[in-house]
């Protein structure tokens, strides 16, 4: 267990690591900063944009933070091909056909990344914040500032971000990589109690080096941006009230205090399955195959079964952080399984 004595004044010697080592963020991008950047980048710079309904009286908004292609190569340990860490002990023979027969590249595997922002009226909630735009960074990632522009939201207008787990590609955003200081200077910072745990606490290093190369890659992110923003930290517990209408739902097994985001509004409920459902393919037909970048495999396959049964149950609209944007569909009844349906463009009426 992660050291449970480790409070919020202990770990301030953490802030230092914000602008040394963390995956941090960019602030909103505008005029000649937007110009450079799109020169830099080229074409790859240019991304969806948003996607905007309504969920009852809720303003839900989708927004691009662009796309990364896992690199599994490099991070997972083992150096695997991308096929196997996706469906990690499978029959190769079984592996293989099942990607080929649903066209899904063997090679890589490119993810989207979709924070979303839900707007009651009167407060702002972010959910995920995605890499950040560092120059480091894969050019078509680091979209955040722009789409937020796009869409017609400053930074400072958000409330609250809460953090689905403490991953770069979803804190990253969080702080300007060129001053260290909040991109969302007004907003709480929301993340479960047992993940803030976690990755502040001493198991966090064995655990990660289990499954990941260079532990650094993760670690140093999550504790240099959880130490900068430790003032404005709001930890929570499982299926505790975030805000009217947004509630966490406990999903261990990616990490150890991963949490998923249910929103209600207009008697109709939204899942925002953060990195407990990765895949449209995978994760929705066999639940149960193992994802290598899950620090508890075994876990996160129940959780993955859980959460597809209970948003069958509720009919729930899902919305995956990593699916082809904007990410919006249901899980269908499929076997003793689901399969993934895509909302499209009419979500709701």
């Amino acid at each position: 267990m992660p050291n449970s004595n480790l409070n919020r004044r202990q770990f301030i010697g953490f802030s230092a690591m914000a602008l040394a080592g963390a995956a941090i963020a960019p602030a909103a991008i505008a005029g000649e900063k937007q110009g450079a950047l799109a020169g830099k980048r080229g074409n790859q710079s240019r991304s969806p944009g948003f996607y905007r309904f309504a969920l009852g009286d809720l303003e839900i908004t989708v927004l691009s933070e662009g796309h990364f292609h896992y690199p599994v190569q490099s991070l997972l340990a083992g150096g695997l091909e991308p096929i196997e860490a996706k469906a990690y002990g499978v029959d190769p023979a079984m592996r293989e056909e099942y990607f080929r027969s649903r066209m899904v590249p063997s090679d890589h595997i490119p993810l989207q990344m979709s924070p979303v922002l839900i707007d009651t009226g009167d407060r702002r909630t972010l959910v995920d914040s995605g890499l950040g735009d560092r120059e480091e960074m894969p050019p078509t990632a680091g979209r955040l500032g722009p789409s937020l522009e796009a869409a017609g939201v400053s930074p400072e207008s958000i409330d609250q971000v809460v953090l689905t787990h403490a991953h770069p590609d979803h804190l990253g955003g969080l702080l300007d990589p060129a001053t260290g200081a909040p991109v969302f200077p007004e907003a709480e910072v929301v993340l479960s109690e047992e993940e803030f745990e976690f990755w502040m606490g001493d198991d966090a290093v064995p655990a990660l080096e289990s499954v990941f190369d260079d532990v650094e890659l993760l670690l140093g992110p999550a504790r240099g941006v959880l130490g900068a923003l430790q003032d404005r930290l709001r930890m929570v517990r499982p299926e505790e009230e975030i805000s009217p209408g947004i509630r966490s739902i406990p999903s261990p097994g990616h990490t150890p205090g991963h949490i998923c985001v249910g929103v209600e509004g207009g008697g109709k409920q939204l899942l925002l399955a953060g990195d407990a459902i990765v895949f449209t393919h995978v994760s929705f037909e066999h639940p149960e195959w193992e994802f290598l970048g899950d620090l508890d495999r075994e876990t996160a396959g129940k959780t993955r079964r859980r959460l597809l049964d209970r948003a069958v149950a509720d009919e729930m609209l899902i919305l995956g952080f990593h699916f082809p944007f904007p990410g919006l569909g249901y899980a269908l009844e499929y076997g003793d399984a689901y399969r993934w349906h895509p909302a499209g463009w009419t979500v709701l009426p």
